[in-house]
Formats: C-alpha cells, structure tokens, sequence
C-alpha cells in the first residue's frame, strides 16, 4: 500500500490516562486499559486466579434420633443465613448404621438403608425405616459463606514459613495442606463481627510482637500474634484485642489488663498497632472503665512499657518502682500522644524508621526521641493530603503509599505527594456510602514489582437497585500500580482482603485447575513451596490465588445458592430466563460465566458446563442467556423447566473479558485527516492444540459504539441484505501467521482496515463469539504495534 508511513509503538510504559483529551495522550497511552495491563514494556493480559479453599467449618453433634425427617443446620445450631453444606462430607452414625455422603444429594447406609440430602435447605430425610430414640451421631464440613475480613501473617518460632491466618465475620482459619481444605483455628473463639457487614468497620488488623510467658499463657517463649478488628463501637458485645501463642486465644480486657491509671480506666480496643522501638504502640483507642463504658479517642496513640505488655499494676515497694505496662501515670511506664488534629488516625506504616500516620485529610509522623518519660514525637508532614482505609496503606522500600481523599498519595516521611497525575480523578469515583474508601485493601507484589488496591467504584453500581450503598457494598476493582515504570491499570474483581500465603507444598498436577495440554507455561517455574503468594478473599469466603502465572482461565469464586427454571405457564412469565441466585454476586450485566459442580442426574445439572452472559436482577440474582452464532449476540434466553429442587453444589467460574482501547490517533499538527491501511502487531503464540484469536475494533472519529470494520459498518454498500467487505478482517489470531513460515514463539499478526476519518482509535478485546469458545482461554500478549497510516486531506468539508 503506497504512501503509508509506519507508526511505531513499542516500549510500552504510559499505561491507564484517564480523564485526558485523548487525541493529546502518547502513543503508548490507553484511556482505557481493562483487565490488562503494563508490564516490562509489553501488553498483557490478566492473569487468572486458582482456587486456594473455601472457608469451611467441621462440626458434630450426638443426640436422640426422633424423626425421620428434621434439619441439619437446626440439629448442628448452624445459623449463618449463606451456610452450605461441603458436599460428601456428611457421616452419620444412627444406631448400628452407618450413612455416608455420596456427594449427589444420597446417603448409603451400611449395612443398609438410605437417605437423601438437600445441601442448601440443610434437610436430611431417611428413606428407610429406623428404629427411634436411637443413638445419633452427625459429621459433616459446612461452609459458612460470610465475607473475608482478614487474611494476616503470624510468625512461627524457628521456620522459614508462617502462618497464614483468615478471619471471616465470625471464625478464625487456617489451611490444612495434608487434608487440602481449611479447617477452624483454635475452635471455641468467635468473633462478633457479623453485624458489621454493612459499616465495614470490622476488618482484621494484626501484629507480631513479643514472646508468651507462663502466665498468662500455658508456654513460654512462643512468638505472640495480636488482632483487633476495631468494633469498639459495639460497646458491651464488642470483640476484645486477642492474642494467640498458636494454641489459645487470649482476651485482652480489663480488669486483668489493659489499666492506664489509678482510676482505673483501661485501655479496651483500638483501629491498629505496631511495635516501635520495643513498645507496642495503638492507634485510633477505645478506653474507659470496660468495653461497655469506652470512649473512642480516634486522634490519640497510646504505647506501652518496653517489654512485656502484660504487666499489671504493682505497687512501689523499697528499692521497687511502680510498674504496669500500660499506666501512664507511672513514669517510664506507658504513655499516649493525642495527634493535634480533630481528624481520625486511619493508617499507619513504617518509613525507615519512623511511623508515618494517615489521618483523614492530613499526614503526619511518629519521631523516637529516645527519652524514658516521652519517647515519642509528633510532626506534620501534610496539612492536605491524607488518607481513608486503614489497609490501603502499602508500605514501599523508601515510602507508604494510601488512598485517601484527594488522591493516591505516597510520604516518605518528611513529604507527602499525590502519584496518580496519569489517574487524577479515579478517587472522586468511589462509593462513598457505608464506609466505601475503608473497604480499600492494599498489598505489594514484590515479583512482579506491583501493587494491587481493591477499590468500590461507583459507577459500577448506578445501574442497579440498592446503588445508594445499601446493598451493592463491596469492591468490584482492583487498581493496579506498576512501581517500575509508573503505569496503571483496572481489573474487574471483587475481593474483600488482601494477604500472603506460603504455601507448604509445591503445585501439582491435582492442584492445577487446567489440563495439561493448555498449560502454556513450563512445568519448572511453577510456584515451588515456601515461596509467598498474594491470595485474596471475596464477599462469600472463597480465598484464591490471584495472577496465576501461565493460567488465564478464572477458578470458581461464586456459589449457587438457588435455581428457579422458567414456568411454561404463570409466573413467572412464560419465556423467562433461567434466574441463579448468588448471594451479593457483586457481577454486572454483560458478565459472561461458566457454571459447574452441580450433582449429576440431579435438577439443573444440564447447566454444567454451559457458558452463559448473565444480566443482573439486583445484588443477588442474575438471568442466564446463551451465544446466538446468527446474531453474534448472547440474545437466546436459557431455558429450563422446572424438574424438581435444586440441592446445591453449584460453582461460578467469572470469564473475563479485557479491553485495551488506545488514544485517538490523528495529525492534527497538519492539519488533516488520517487514512490507517493496515497494522502489523508482534503477538506470543499460543499453541496449534490450542489456537486463540483476539478481535481488533477500529472506531472514527468520537463514534465509540460501533466499530468501522465489523457489521453493520464494514457492508460493502448501505442495503441490509449486503454481506460484509471481507477486506476488513477483525479476527487475530494468536497463532503461528500466515506470514512467517518459521516456527518460533512470536509473530507478525496482520489486520488490514483501510479506513480514514478525523481520529482513529484501536480496540482490543475478545468478541462475543470468542468469549463463548476457546479463545477465551487463551493468554494475550502485545510486545509492539506498527500502524501503517498517511494523511488523508483537510479535516472539515466546505
């Protein structure tokens, strides 16, 4: 094609530019750039997250059988409303019978009878005689489906690997890697943290500090772990501070600890601490005469004696000064600062060697002076810029970076500065109701040199009833910061915490959620054992691992909790689609999933392995559609007659799509219009077992809906009957080209869309066909881009 010139866009590192004139951006800046992302000068796609566990719970109960017919849940006193049964785990001893779960709803007796089991409802029914008052024994692993509200690191004494504990509102875990599931931490402790669902304001926050002692504990010299979850505000039936040597939880409430002076009045809770130069220093307390009676003092940090936190009061006696690890009454004992601020301390991190402190709209830091009677100092750093969730503070080699009001900002202790001038506006956008900004949990992914935010974006929302914050409460993104070259990104995701897990054993075969032949990455740089991963959990208490090298295939992170089939006649209407309930599913209409898991031969098991595009009823419940190949639309409703009741076991894999939509190529410097011809874009191979494609939208000038090179665009000539100019092709295939006939790892893909307008913008992302097959499955990578462009004449006619 003479007269093109190319366009060379290689070295990618602008990345995510939003709220910018787009036809001003560089070349290598895209103003939308979702579910993909900047990385070492290339493009790629999201990775896909793998199934960890799901939070579970065993429990078991001997009474009186009575009935042939009763309840699990009310038998066992399961009372959470998202509870559900693990599926082949239940074990029932009734007099001289054995039932074991078979996994499909049945239980088989040995050495006879039956039973059958609804996993949802919880209802169990034997479907043979038997003898009752006789002796009852039930076992069985359920899960309770509440929101992760923790996943924080205890150290453990001499090892290499620690201890990944999750909280969810109520229980404590960890997971079992010879049993392969999770299994309750210290059973007997519970959390009071149920009610909190909505607020937010009872996530996790936890500390490593100073070693066990008998008394109070039963060992000694045990590393201690410390957790709050800051529901002060709950008065009486708030949750203490706890501590744990890894065997008991210990209760951390007046009168046996906590007394800061003569009065007394005790130290009760706080939103975090940290241990600072030997004492334990909390932040945002609680205090008062108990729980009941406490005082919240959101601006102060209160620290203890050096040492021990456990000391009580004693009295002087000669040659004995007073102690008490907490009195600040008492010199060199305890003490506080309140922040001269009216403003609430909300995250705290080290730099260097000194705490920096969020509060609402201000910075602040935490000198050491070295003095007994006041060993710290307070300094401001920021009278503007501060921050809004406790954990969306991460803490980099030289700095902390937050979230807070105004901006993304980063202190390195003598300045605060906002970092998102590519993103300026992106926090104006968070749903503020509820305590939206407290629900932005941040970590750092030291190997890929990352950093991940879960943020609530609003505009996700609007859309659908309860968008006042009522209902749709939790994160639906994730932001996405590469600290190397200072680029961002969006990822559609609903994660509740962020933490590190270190995993006992290495990846197996059993353990890799995809067939062999798809895994496009080698066998040895799988994720040995020890090495730490970045795991998140979501609002129904599945943990995942997230950014899976080599797998681009999303694991299960959703649960079926009901299924109702259209109705052939009356309500519902005739023709309805399919309605799936999924407890705040968090999804947004245009979401495409996979359904599996549920029990063969039981009703709706059709739906296994069916790919469906859902639209969203409200935060709970979504219709299904299916891919019409004639409209290339998800336009066929999916129809199920009701067959009976649906007992469960139903999964939901999320299908991502991505979308890479670059700036508004043009020469406006001279005045003229552009003509693209044909791009040329260097693309990884998948494998010829398992070819992929992408689809490559061309869009003119500011028309952002419909693509010039795809129907009904690109006909031949304005009649509707016309058949499309095959010309224009926008399939990639990410496969060997056509153009290459040597074998290798990358090719030239070619896309030929000779079009020509004031302004051109490219889109990549995968059609609706590609999301219903193969393709989806397929890893993307862009390591450059050639447009091969010219001018085109003037710009206006006339």
């Amino acid at each position: 094609m003479a007269g093109y010139s190319p366009l060379k866009i290689t070295g990618n590192e602008t990345g995510l530019v939003k709220n910018r004139e787009e036809f001003l951006l560089p070349n290598d800046a895209y103003p939308t750039l979702q579910n993909a992302y900047v990385w070492r000068e290339r493009i790629l796609r999201k990775r896909a997250y793998v199934l960890l566990g799901r939070l579970q719970r065993s429990v078991t109960r001997t009474s009186t059988y009575t009935v042939a017919s009763f309840n699990l849940y009310t038998f066992l006193s399961i009372t959470e409303a998202t509870r559900t049964i693990v599926p082949g785990s239940i074990v029932i001893t009734l007099g001289a019978e054995t039932y074991v779960d078979n996994g499909n709803g049945t239980l088989t007796g040995t050495p006879s009878g039956s039973a059958t089991i609804n996993y949802i409802s919880g209802v169990i029914t034997f479907t043979t005689a038997q003898a009752f008052g006789s002796a009852l024994t039930i076992t069985l692993y359920y899960y309770p489906g509440l929101p992760v509200m923790g996943i924080r690191t205890q150290e453990l004494q001499n090892s290499a690997i620690d201890q990944t504990i999750f909280f969810d509102q109520v229980y404590a875990y960890i997971f079992d890697s010879t049993l392969n599931h999770f299994v309750e931490f210290i059973p007997g402790t519970t959390w009071n943290a149920s009610g909190e669902a909505v607020s937010g304001t009872s996530f996790f926050w936890s500390t490593n500090y100073w070693v066990s002692s008998n008394p109070p504990f039963t060992t000694t010299n045990q590393k201690l772990f410390w957790v709050t979850n800051n529901t002060g505000a709950k008065g009486a039936t708030s949750d203490p501070i706890r501590i744990t040597d890894g065997i008991t939880w210990l209760d951390f409430v007046p009168p046996t600890y906590g007394q800061i002076d003569a009065a007394p009045n005790y130290f009760v809770n706080c939103l975090s601490f940290l241990p600072f130069r030997g004492r334990l220093v909390a932040f945002n307390t609680w205090e008062g005469t108990d729980a009941a009676q406490a005082v919240n003092y959101s601006n102060r940090i209160r620290w203890s004696t050096i040492g021990n936190p456990f000391i009580p009061f004693t009295a002087p006696s000669p040659g004995v000064p007073a102690k008490g690890s907490w009195r600040d009454d008492i010199r060199g004992q305890g003490g506080f600062l309140d922040i001269p601020t009216s403003e609430d301390i909300v995250s705290v991190g080290f730099v260097r060697d000194n705490l920096v402190i969020y509060c609402e709209r201000s910075t602040w830091q935490l000198r050491y002076t070295g003095r007994s009677i006041a060993p710290f100092q307070i300094e401001r750093v920021n009278s503007e810029l501060g921050g809004e969730g406790p954990f969306s503070a991460v803490q980099f080699d030289t700095s902390l970076v937050g979230i807070g009001d105004k901006g993304i900002v980063e202190c390195d202790s003598y300045q605060s500065q906002r970092i998102d001038i590519k993103i300026p506006d992106i926090v104006f956008g968070f749903q503020i109701k509820n305590n939206g900004p407290y629900r932005v949990h941040g970590i750092r992914d030291f190997i890929r040199r990352l950093a991940y935010w879960t943020i609530p974006v609003l505009s996700q929302y609007e859309a659908f009833p309860g968008a006042d914050g009522t209902t749709w409460i939790f994160p639906n993104q994730r932001l996405v910061y590469n600290y190397e070259n200072d680029s961002w990104a969006l990822f559609n995701d609903s994660l509740t915490t962020l933490g590190n897990f270190q995993p006992v054993n290495s990846r197996t075969w059993l353990s890799t959620p995809i067939p062999w032949i798809e895994c496009n990455f080698s066998w040895k740089d799988s994720e040995p054992a020890g090495i730490p991963s970045i795991v998140a959990g979501n609002q129904q208490g599945f943990i995942e691992y997230i950014d899976v090298d080599g797998i681009t295939t999303n694991d299960v992170s959703l649960y079926i909790s009901a299924i109702l089939g259209h109705a052939t006649s009356g309500p519902p209407i005739t023709g309805t689609p399919t309605v799936i309930t999924s407890p705040n599913h968090n999804m947004n209409t245009g979401f495409v999933i996979e359904i599996t898991s549920i029990p063969a031969s039981t009703p709706y098991a059709n739906l296994n392995g069916g790919i469906f595009y859902i639209e969203v009823i409200d935060q709970n419940t979504f219709t299904l559609w299916v891919y019409d190949p004639i409209t290339l639309e998800f336009s066929t409703p999916q129809l199920d007659v009701p067959a009976g009741t649906y007992i469960g076991g139903g999964l939901i894999q999320i299908r991502e799509n991505f979308s890479i939509i670059s700036k508004k190529f043009n020469f406006l410097d001279e005045g003229q219009n552009i003509q693209l011809g044909y791009i040329d874009i260097l693309m990884q191979s998948t494998s010829e077992d398992s070819p992929g494609a992408i689809s490559l939208n061309v869009y003119l000038d500011y028309d952002d809906d419909e693509p010039s090179n795809t129907l009904p665009r690109n006909k031949i000539n304005s009649y509707a009957s016309t058949a499309p100019d095959t010309f224009f092709n926008s399939t990639i295939p990410t496969s060997q080209s056509t153009l290459n006939n040597v074998g290798g790892s990358k090719f030239w893909q070619r896309v030929y869309c000779p079009t020509r307008a004031n302004f051109i913008t490219l889109e990549y992302t995968l059609s609706n066909a590609q999301m219903a097959g193969t393709e989806q499955t397929q890893d993307v990578q862009i390591d450059a881009q050639v447009l091969y462009i010219r001018k085109a004449g003037r710009m206006t006619q006339g």
